[in-house]
């Protein structure tokens, strides 16, 4: 079982916003829906390793980018 790629998304997209985030409470809300999503994936039984290889994963990133395009993001 792999984690699904819509979530796979949401994690970059959530780590993206957090960077381009400015001001102490918009980086906490973006700080927490980075651990909203992480917690989202460890629910589904996946550990640290698959977590950190997501944004390791040089393909996977440039269908994040696309994804983003095409939504606007």
């Amino acid at each position: 079982m792999q984690i699904p790629e819509n979530l796979k998304f949401d994690y970059l997209l959530s780590l993206d916003k957090h960077l381009e985030t400015e001001g102490k409470d918009n980086k906490e809300k973006t700080l927490k829906r980075i651990f909203e999503t992480t917690k989202k994936i460890a629910d589904l039984g996946f550990g640290e390793n698959d977590i950190h290889a997501i944004v390791k994963d040089e393909e996977l990133y440039l269908k994040y980018e696309q994804w983003r395009k095409d939504n606007d993001l």
